[in-house]
């Protein structure tokens, strides 16, 4: 019998979750450790939290390294990965984490 190895997570990628804060705050909280977050406050009653993992990760590692100004980078994140991530809402990213396909 073979056994084969899946500890590769369901996402590797740049994703996007817009919601409140005190949404944004509640999902942040069952996230699991292996994807990196990041809160952005967008305006006064919308929070934007981006999720990296695998290369996307690696990339913002690297962006980080290259530019000193961690303020600039995390309220464009978008401009700096070079990239739009994928886009759910609060109530689709609850679901899917639900299921533990996030």
């Amino acid at each position: 019998m073979d056994i084969k190895n899946t500890t590769s997570p369901n996402f590797v990628g740049f994703k996007k979750i817009v919601g409140t804060p005190n949404q944004i705050a509640r999902i942040r909280q069952d996230i699991p450790d292996k994807y990196l977050t990041l809160a952005v406050k967008k305006k006064p009653y919308k929070t934007a939290l981006y999720l990296f993992s695998g290369k996307h990760f690696n990339k913002l590692i690297k962006v980080i390294k290259k530019n000193s100004n961690f303020f600039e980078i995390r309220h464009n994140v978008e401009k700096f990965m070079q990239e739009e991530p994928k886009k759910l809402s609060y109530e689709k990213a609850a679901k899917k984490l639900e299921k533990g396909k996030l």
